[in-house]
């Protein structure tokens, strides 16, 4: 049995979808950071593999309530990391590029160091090591950058791409950043871990579209995309500089690549295949 927590998120439900041949059982009340609930919880499920897509990601939220950052992404992943090896279950767990620092000019692989240099960042940072710590039977697969037709509550139900496009509908100027990435289709990703949740044991992997942008190309690829015309402004940093973030977050599929086992496809590729999609009204976005 697959059990799914956080399946209310972009990245759950898109499990939920490329998951629906097998039997996934998806509770939302299962309160990851009490150690005791989750073990009764668990215990009854007797789940085979627990995908854990809970997470804090609100950056600058994390920032201003580390107490909270930490109990989600460091300490309930500890209590799932005991869990599993009492149960006997493989532990699915899913972390980011933030636990790198941005220094680099070419892309993250897995044996890079990572030094994160924001709350977010630390408090994934140590889940995973927790998870080396204590879990024996264990996938972390860092993501990045993500967007998806389900909404990301954190981001008030809309990714980037949607974004862009409400900022234009409504008339607005749009200002964005220069930071480097690698922006990921998620249903994409959800596929991708399909193919290789039962088959990559005891390690971290990078899980990314191909290729790499800045938010600021990618905004500018959106539109072209769309047909719209719209000067968009370019800037260094974000959120007037509240926290501070990589400029450089490209992560590459390293080991995927190595063992064959990548099928995802170019971040310009799934940008189309999302706003075909999407079907915006082309006719209504030019008004």
């Amino acid at each position: 049995m697959i059990l799914i927590i956080g399946s209310e998120g972009q990245l759950g439900q898109n499990l939920k979808s490329v998951l629906k041949s097998s039997k996934v059982f998806n509770k939302k009340k299962i309160n990851i950071e009490d150690y005791h609930k989750t073990f009764r919880a668990l215990k009854k499920l007797k789940p085979k593999y627990v995908f854990n897509c809970a997470a804090y990601h609100n950056t600058i939220k994390c920032e201003f309530n580390s107490n909270k950052a930490f109990s989600v992404n460091t300490n309930a992943v500890l209590n799932l990391a005991k869990i599993s090896n009492i149960l006997n279950f493989k532990l699915i767990h899913f972390s980011t590029d933030y636990v790198f620092d941005g220094k680099k000019s070419r892309p993250y692989v897995e044996s890079d160091l990572e030094n994160p240099i924001n709350i977010y960042g630390l408090s994934k940072y140590y889940g995973e090591k927790l998870i080396k710590l204590y879990s024996k039977k264990f996938l972390i697969i860092r993501l990045t950058s993500l967007y998806s037709e389900f909404p990301c509550r954190a981001k008030k139900g809309m990714n980037f791409i949607d974004k862009m496009i409400d900022l234009h509908r409504r008339k607005k100027n749009i200002s964005v950043n220069d930071l480097r990435i690698s922006p990921t289709y998620v249903h994409d990703a959800a596929k991708q871990i399909k193919k290789i949740y039962k088959k990559i044991n005891n390690r971290t992997i990078h899980l990314a579209s191909e290729g790499s942008t800045t938010w600021f190309e990618f905004s500018k690829f959106i539109f072209s995309e769309l047909k719209i015309k719209k000067k968009i402004k370019k800037v260094k940093n974000f959120d007037n500089d509240q926290i501070k973030r990589p400029k450089y977050t490209v992560i590459k599929n390293e080991y995927l690549n190595k063992k064959k086992l990548n099928i995802m496809p170019t971040w310009k590729v799934s940008v189309r295949k999302y706003l075909k999609k999407k079907n915006y009204n082309l006719f209504n976005l030019n008004q």
